[in-house]
């Protein structure tokens, strides 16, 4: 397979030069002219030129008409001065918090005013913080909000401690609480206890005497064959009970008046007591 050779075509001489002027043109125009940087110390020496000066603002003074920013504390040297009609963009109360103590620099016309230089800043864009003021502002808001944030991290660490302390405080508390409860309960359930161990006492003695009974008892009274329920519903308890072998009792009920009973409960003698 054979390739053919391409023939590459030449370009006009006259026509490379006119690209070189457009394109130099063109940088010529985009490229911004580059900025003259002075020290205020030098601003004297420039009066009547558009220069960006730089130094640090030492004093502010601010008045009706206008404020004046100072880089020499006595204000008898250059000064950036910010009038009243510019105010509403630079207010005079900012001017002292945003640049007094800062190294900044002043874009403008250096004119001369009562035989000391001076720029008229119309807008912030003629004043700003050089690149290491504003990194220097940058880091000082980085601690302080760092401080900030420490110092809530602590109250914080206060709180929780405090609360834990109170939270072990009810803890004790509740803890005494239901001890003084649990010791309670115990005291009842003993009282209650011995209550219930002691024994009821015995009945008085009826002596043989008839006992509060229904209407329909009223006329029974004892006789042999009554069981010792029967006895002791018609006439009460005895003062003692006497065993006798087999099982027998007598029951004493004072003044001389008995009961006897066989192995089975049953009344078998009466002494003292009337006839039925």
């Amino acid at each position: 397979m054979r390739f053919r050779r391409v023939k590459r075509r030449v370009r006009p001489f006259w026509l490379g030069c006119a690209l070189s002027v457009v394109v130099a043109s063109l940088v010529g125009v985009t490229a911004p002219p580059a900025e003259t940087i002075i020290s205020w110390e030098e601003a004297e020496k420039h009066v009547g030129e558009e220069v960006v000066v730089e130094g640090r603002i030492l004093g502010v003074r601010c008045s009706q008409l206008a404020c004046l920013l100072g880089f020499d504390p006595t204000l008898n040297r250059f000064t950036a001065v910010v009038q009243a009609q510019s105010f509403k963009d630079l207010p005079p109360e900012k001017l002292e918090q945003q640049y007094s103590g800062k190294q900044v620099r002043v874009r403008g016309k250096v004119i001369e005013n009562e035989r000391k230089p001076e720029i008229v800043i119309h807008s912030p864009s003629d004043i700003t913080l050089t690149v290491g003021e504003r990194r220097r502002d940058r880091q000082e808001k980085e601690t302080r909000r760092a401080e900030a944030e420490a110092e809530s991290l602590e109250r914080l660490a206060t709180v929780v401690d405090r609360l834990a302390d109170v939270t072990e405080h009810l803890a004790a508390a509740q803890e005494r609480m239901e001890t003084a409860v649990t010791q309670l309960e115990q005291r009842e359930a003993a009282i209650a206890a011995a209550q219930v161990s002691q024994a009821a006492p015995p009945p008085p003695a009826s002596y043989g005497e008839p006992q509060p009974r229904p209407a329909y008892e009223s006329l029974r009274t004892v006789k042999r064959g009554m069981t010792q329920a029967e006895v002791r519903r018609l006439v009460g308890d005895p003062i003692y009970v006497e065993s006798s072998g087999g099982g027998w009792t007598t029951w004493a009920y004072g003044y001389g008046r008995t009961i006897s009973f066989d192995a089975r409960g049953r009344a078998t003698a009466l002494v003292g007591f009337p006839p039925p």
